[in-house]
């Protein structure tokens, strides 16, 4: 996961303030040290941490502040790891110096802007130089006194199990801080995309939504056999003219709300709402073989369900016009960068759009045209073949059925 910008401001500050407190906390040890080690009379330890240690310390606390935080970090890791060899090889095995080389194990992985190869490479050389100590210094160049022998014994190790303590609570805190900014991050995309979808879903169907959001690629545009239905509510203009904006708002909401849930309930899919009617699709974007079969189920759905909302009082009694068509049309999302929608084209959309209008000339509801028919025949019940029409705009007459 990568860090934003002010992510990673915060990850290298924290990262300067604990490393700056570690090299001052180096530098203080190592001039302890040299007294120490003078008081013990080993001079060569003395003179390396006066002549190497110390100012390797020193030199890092200057380049943190400076930014050079790489260099700075690489200086004192390199000094840890000289000072383990030769502290072991003065003092022997049994001195309890090679106990640093496992914190620094740990260390390797501790610079954020270290690549991973490095990291494993510098965790190779600290593993084979705890090796080849382990085999070379069993005996010390130096013979201390016992108890002195045990205290430095004793500090090593302390002092390693306290900051190997220090370098497990960092890692496990910065796991944590980084999966807590996960899951929020995570549950932050879901909401979005929750919202995102909700939207969507306000103006096209769910499916259409879906596929939008989580596909790879547009939606494609592409031909399918597909069947189109428009519908309108008679006299809808009178009846809003007669009601209040929210009386007529309810019902909008009410209606269409009902045979919305209708045509999806047939794997139809609503592409407009038009105020007083609606357009919708089977067949497109998902392909159904059974696409003009419930588009008809979806029309007696409709008719069914508007009596039984007015006969049950909540809406007036109102009549509807159905036009189905079936054939070849292209369906995809249409438009520019700024605004598309997912749309229809081609002529049987228009056969269907001009089929819908004939239901107030012949005095009925639901007309189909003969290409409906004759794929939906088993769901047709009562019908009466109106023979060839003309419709505006089309150049050959079609045959519809009036559905009863």
């Amino acid at each position: 996961m990568s860090e934003s910008p002010e992510e990673e401001l915060s990850l290298n500050r924290r990262f300067i303030n604990i490393t700056n407190a570690a090299y001052w906390i180096g530098l203080i040890a190592h001039f302890s040290a040299v007294f120490m080690f003078f008081v013990l009379d080993i001079k060569e330890l003395a003179w390396f941490n006066l002549l190497y240690s110390v100012p390797a310390f020193a030199s890092a606390l200057i380049l943190n502040r400076r930014g050079a935080i790489n260099l700075a970090f690489f200086l004192a890791f390199t000094e840890l790891w000289l000072h383990q060899i030769v502290t072991s090889y003065f003092l022997g095995w049994d001195s309890g110096a090679h106990y640093w080389l496992i914190y620094l194990a740990g260390l390797c992985f501790f610079n954020p802007k270290w690549k991973s190869i490095f990291q494993f490479g510098m965790l190779g050389v600290v593993s084979l130089t705890y090796a080849i100590l382990f085999l070379t210094t069993q005996e010390a160049q130096y013979v201390i006194d016992s108890e002195p022998s045990n205290v430095v014994l004793v500090i090593n190790s302390v002092s390693v199990i306290v900051v190997i303590s220090l370098l497990i609570n960092y890692y496990s805190k910065s796991a944590s801080r980084a999966e807590m900014r996960l899951l929020e991050e995570k549950e932050v995309t879901k909401q979005m995309s929750d919202k995102v979808e909700a939207l969507l879903n306000q103006q096209v169907s769910l499916e259409i939504a879906k596929e939008m959001i989580f596909s790879n690629q547009e939606l494609p545009t592409k031909s399918y056999d597909a069947t189109v239905m428009f519908l309108d509510i008679r006299d809808f203009t009178v009846f809003a003219d007669s009601r209040t904006p929210s009386e007529v708002a309810h019902f909008q909401n009410l209606v269409f709300g009902e045979l919305i849930r209708i045509v999806e309930g047939n794997n139809g899919v609503v592409l407009q709402l038009l105020g007083d009617g609606l357009m919708a699709v089977f067949g497109a974007p998902r392909e159904d073989s059974d696409h003009a079969k419930k588009a008809v189920r979806s029309g007696y759905d409709i008719l069914d369900k508007v009596k039984e909302l007015g006969e049950n009082g909540k809406i007036p009694n109102i009549r509807l016009g159905i036009g189905l068509n079936s054939g070849n049309l292209v369906a995809g999302n249409i438009g520019n960068e700024q605004r598309r929608s997912y749309s229809l084209t081609g002529k049987n959309v228009i056969i269907a759009a001009r089929i819908e209008p004939l239901n107030k000339k012949v005095g009925s509801q639901f007309l189909i045209s003969e290409s409906v028919f004759l794929a939906a025949n088993d769901r047709v019940q009562s019908h009466e073949d109106l023979g060839l029409m003309h419709l505006k705009g089309i150049e050959k007459p079609v045959r519809v059925f009036k559905l009863v």
